[in-house]
């Protein structure tokens, strides 16, 4: 397919630019799933080509994939309410006005993570930092994108369940969308995409087998923020769940009420004169002015970002989804070429988007 060997020409383009090491992709539409993989997943200390079953460390994109999809579960069988407050049920938290929603919508008052970080030595020193630190602005008046926040809700999913997170992610969530390759903390390592070359007090050496975020690694790899592991072929199946109204191999993983609710808008903040500036829904970013998925997908569209250089973004009206799973912090997190290069490739893609269904 001749528009397949142009993503492709593209996307090495952009390797070879620096924009990252390697890259696996995947593109799904109701009757096609095209996947690709390329680059080299590795350059220290020496060059290994990538491969389709490579698993990425996923970033942020555990926000949404793992955390949400969680509570969205929680919320079906009748466990919780997004405006339930999070001291309800974290007693130790000590702003009682704050709700799960304001969580899941990033405008909590919560910063974007903790200072002093690396003088923290246990899971007790994070949680005793978390639970009284001061907001940094009264909660509903801000969008502020915050790490704190996906903590507190991976929190109160181990207190509803009695279980750690890691476990209830793939109860919930990994077997019954078939995403077996899926994982925190994941024991072959030389299957995982290597990241950043560390020298500091937490890590000295390539990062490979272990989550990149800080956080979440003095949080023994499981956090509601960060953590999870993952291939492009177990991301192809999540897309394929939200692009079918919830059902995935002929099962209702989630209600269509719950997917619908999932594309709609539920703050937008506005800065000058752009009338499309931050729209964020629970848990993902909708639409929006520069966003990952390009100029072209359409305001019915999800999306989010990973530090490590991992994106996704599915256009509800268009029906095609897309993920990008790279580690182009290795060997250094010294480039911002991947944020361009998202948008160029969604671009591309919704350009061709009826030829690719």
């Amino acid at each position: 397919m001749k528009e397949l060997e142009q993503l492709q020409t593209l996307i090495n383009s952009l390797i070879t630019k620096g924009a990252f090491p390697s890259a696996n992709y995947v593109i799904v539409t109701h009757n096609h799933t095209y996947y690709g993989s390329l680059g080299n997943k590795s350059l220290l200390p020496t060059k290994e080509a990538n491969d389709i079953d490579t698993l990425y460390d996923m970033a942020s994109l555990t926000k949404v994939i793992a955390t949400t999809t969680c509570i969205f579960k929680l919320m079906e069988e009748g466990k919780l309410r997004t405006a339930s407050k999070v001291s309800d049920y974290l007693p130790r938290f000590i702003h009682k006005n704050v709700t799960i929603w304001n969580l899941l919508t990033h405008t909590s008052g919560l910063s974007e993570g903790l200072s002093g970080l690396f003088s923290l030595k246990t899971e007790e020193d994070i949680y005793n930092k978390l639970f009284s630190m001061p907001l940094v602005y009264e909660t509903n008046t801000q969008i502020r994108y915050s790490d704190l926040g996906y903590v507190l809700l991976g929190l109160i999913i181990e207190k509803i369940e009695n279980k750690k997170l890691d476990e209830v992610v793939k109860e919930k969530v990994l077997i019954p969308l078939n995403m077996l390759d899926s994982t925190y903390n994941p024991k072959d390592h030389k299957r995982c995409a290597p990241t950043e070359l560390r020298n500091d007090t937490l890590y000295q050496g390539i990062v490979r087998g272990f989550v990149h975020d800080e956080m979440s690694y003095l949080l023994n790899g499981v956090a509601g923020h960060a953590g999870l592991f993952s291939t492009i072929k177990d991301m192809s199946h999540f897309i394929q769940m939200v692009l079918n109204d919830g059902k995935y191999n002929n099962h209702q993983f989630l209600s269509k009420s719950t997917i619908d609710l999932m594309f709609t808008p539920q703050v937008h903040e506005h800065k000058g004169v752009k009338l499309n500036e931050t729209i964020r829904g629970l848990g993902w970013l909708i639409g929006g002015f520069a966003s990952s998925s390009g100029d072209l997908t359409s305001p019915n569209t999800i999306h989010h970002t990973g530090f490590t250089g991992t994106n996704i973004w599915i256009d509800r009206t268009n029906q095609i989804g897309f993920c990008l799973l790279s580690n182009r912090v290795h060997p250094t997190r010294n480039t911002t070429l991947h944020i361009e290069a998202r948008a160029q490739i969604a671009n591309f893609i919704m350009a061709n988007c009826e030829k690719f269904k």
